[in-house]
Formats: C-alpha cells, sequence, structure tokens
C-alpha cells in the first residue's frame, strides 16, 4: 500500500486519515480515494499540527470556542451527501457524488498549511495565500481534476474569489457556511463576527 499512495507514506497513516474522515472511504473512484488521503497526508507532513484533530475549525478563533476541523469537515461531508443524494433522486439533477465528497473532504485541507499550530496566526504560507485559492492551488499540484479543484476554491463566501459553477460547488459552498455558522449561533456567537474579529487580531 506504501507504494501506491506515493512518498513515505505508511499503512498506519493512512487508516489514521480514513479513521478521521469516514467519507474518504464512500467515493468510489480509487484513484480520486488515493489523492485525497495523499493530500491529507501531505499537508499534515508540511503543518507544524502535531496529529491533525488538534486544528481548529478557524485558529485564530480557537479561544472563542471548541470546534474541531475534522469534526467540521464530517459533519459538511454528512450533509453533502445526504443533499447531493435528495438533489439527485428527488429532482433528477446531476450530481457526481465522487466529486462533491472528494471536494468536501478537503475543503479546508490548507488550514493544516495556512495556519501555525503554536500561535494560532497564519504561516508565512497563509500571508501569501488565502483560504480555498491554497486549497484549490493544493489539489491542482497533486493533479487533481479542476472540478474538485474548483468546489475547493469556489466554496467561502468570505475567502473565494469566485463563485461557484457547477451543483457540487454550489452545495459545499452553502452547506459548509450553514454548518459552521450554525455550530457558532447555538453557542450565541455570530460566526462572522468573531472570524472578522479574529482575523483582526492577527492581521
Amino acid at each position: 500500500m506504501e507504494s501506491t499512495l506515493g512518498g513515505k507514506m505508511k499503512k498506519r497513516d493512512q487508516n489514521y486519515i480514513l479513521k478521521l474522515f469516514p467519507a474518504i472511504k464512500k467515493i468510489k473512484d480509487p484513484e480520486l480515494t488515493r489523492k485525497v488521503i495523499l493530500l491529507w497526508y501531505k499537508a499534515w507532513k508540511r503543518s507544524n499540527f502535531p496529529r491533525i484533530e488538534q486544528a481548529h475549525q478557524f485558529e485564530p478563533a480557537r479561544k472563542r470556542l471548541v470546534y474541531t476541523n475534522v469534526d467540521h469537515t464530517n459533519q459538511v461531508c454528512r450533509l453533502c451527501e445526504e443533499l447531493g443524494t435528495v438533489l439527485a433522486e428527488v429532482l433528477n439533477l446531476p450530481v457526481n457524488m465522487d466529486i462533491l465528497l472528494a471536494g468536501a473532504v478537503l475543503h479546508d485541507v490548507d488550514k493544516l498549511i495556512i495556519f501555525d499550530a503554536k500561535t494560532g496566526g497564519f504561516t508565512e504560507t497563509g500571508r501569501r495565500f488565502t483560504h480555498a485559492a491554497m486549497g484549490a492551488a493544493m489539489a491542482l499540484a497533486e493533479g487533481f481534476p479542476e472540478e474538485v479543484a474548483h468546489i475547493i476554491g469556489a466554496h467561502s463566501p468570505r475567502f473565494s474569489a469566485i463563485p461557484p459553477s457547477s451543483v457540487e460547488a454550489l452545495l459545499l459552498r452553502h452547506l459548509d457556511h450553514v454548518t459552521a455558522a450554525s455550530v457558532y449561533l447555538a453557542r450565541g456567537l455570530d460566526m462572522d463576527k468573531v472570524l472578522a474579529a479574529s482575523l483582526a487580531r492577527i492581521s
């Protein structure tokens, strides 16, 4: 398995990532699955986070609430799978579930790269490249289909420079936002205000 995953990734690392993100196993294309696992692995090893699950959903807001990037990603994946199925079956819309799930699993992978685990602020990479754009670039560099890179690059109302141009990208953009905003709201917080204030402190 090590040779098929590339680099020095070991079986235990593969299993670790698969355990963190169960939606990966629902991607039917084995090559796409391989690339999703490998991109998370490479992002982790490039970062200064000891474990992937230690990264916050938005690192600068760590002190405001407990909410990991892994939990957020899994919530978004679940909603994308559910609503994607509804749109395909009930509305008869063409939804590529492999593309949607790959984008959902990876939409925040770049947060390991753009945020510093020690300071909670931006890394040098994070100062040079914005969230979403960085994730899309990482996906393209790993040889992902442009459809997946677009989903990642267009998913954020705050950070994306381009709007969604596919059903899959539109789903991810809205479900990502409503998921995170709902978690903040349930804890008495306005997500947009928390993010804005957090960014102001580290800019």
